[in-house]
């Protein structure tokens, strides 16, 4: 009987100096698992600056089981864990950082839960060695608005260090738009999901994927692939206003029919009308956002374009050791 394939996914993005370590530790962690388990890793590199490329290159030709795609730039971190999920041939895939922040040594744990039934294998990361108090405010935040609109529940400290079964990854491989934000998509599903906890160790190469700006438009995405619920609070607002301004036009009239003067303050009716020109900004502005989102949508682009493959020995061979 054939041993099911399990196929691991990283992305890189200017991490040369903690690749060989990653592939190495891997390894190790699979190497208990071989007599049940064949592997594969696939590292994409995301259009890194530095000598990734050459060092994947490498670890394809010294490790059986190691395959690599390079990116003709940087498509940013989604990409790449949708194309390494589009590549990959594992009956379960794991997908997990490549700057060491995400030990491959609970891939064991990982593989016993999807073993019991589970589809989906969700890490929760309980610290980071290098996370500050805002970034971790603001991720709380995030979490919690994102699961108030969306309506979908993603718990405090999720990451893209999972498990998904095949039928999982196929079903998001039929939905690329959607799946461009795996933390949500993924619990979208309703699949029988597990969780483990890990402690995110500090990087062992690169910097965060994720800076301020970059972490807006993730949250952007998600909101926007997985809720109308803004759409609907800006009528709820518009709506608001428009009872407010009416109210204020009734008492005005109402004043100068009972008392024969004028309301006072015009200052008053100025701040309502810019009140209520800021209003009318703000729902163009999110139903501007909606449009935009199908317009990118509709014009059909790739979510990335690989230049270069690093091929491995055929996939029906194990991986190795670690060197």
């Amino acid at each position: 009987m054939d041993k099911p394939l399990v196929s691991v996914v990283a992305p890189v993005f200017n991490e040369q100096g903690a690749l060989q370590d990653l592939v190495n530790r891997i390894l190790t962690a699979a190497l208990p698992l071989r007599g049940h388990y064949d592997f594969e890793i696939l590292l994409v590199d995301d259009g890194s600056r530095d000598g990734s490329w050459p060092i994947i290159s490498e670890l394809a030709r010294a490790h059986p089981g190691v395959r690599g795609l390079r990116f003709t730039r940087n498509f940013g971190h989604q990409a790449a864990l949708l194309a390494g999920l589009s590549a990959a041939r594992g009956a379960a895939v794991i997908t997990l950082d490549s700057d060491g922040q995400h030990p491959p040594e609970m891939i064991p744990e990982m593989l016993a839960k999807w073993r019991e039934g589970a589809l989906i294998v969700q890490g929760l990361r309980t610290a980071a060695a290098d996370q500050g108090p805002l970034k971790s405010w603001t991720s709380r935040a995030f979490y919690r608005i994102f699961s108030w609109l969306a309506g979908v529940q993603i718990p405090r400290g999720s990451a893209d260090f999972r498990l998904l079964d095949r039928r999982a990854v196929d079903l998001l491989l039929e939905h690329p738009n959607a799946a461009l934000f795996l933390r949500g998509f993924a619990p979208w599903t309703g699949f029988r999901t597990e969780y483990f906890s890990f402690e995110a160790r500090a990087r062992r190469s690169g910097v965060s994927k994720y800076s301020p700006l970059r972490m807006i438009g993730l949250a952007r995405q998600g909101i926007l692939r997985f809720s109308v619920a803004p759409l609907r609070l800006a009528t709820l607002l518009g709506g608001g206003t428009c009872l407010l301004a009416l109210a204020y036009m009734v008492y005005v009239v109402l004043i100068r029919l009972l008392t024969g003067s004028a309301v006072a303050g015009w200052a008053s009716v100025a701040g309502l009308l810019g009140l209520l020109g800021g209003v009318q900004l703000l729902v163009i502005g999110i139903l501007g956002e909606y449009v935009g989102m199908i317009f990118e949508m509709q014009l059909g682009r790739p979510h990335y374009i690989v230049a270069q493959k690093a091929e491995a020995a055929p996939a029906d061979r194990p991986a190795e050791g670690p060197r």
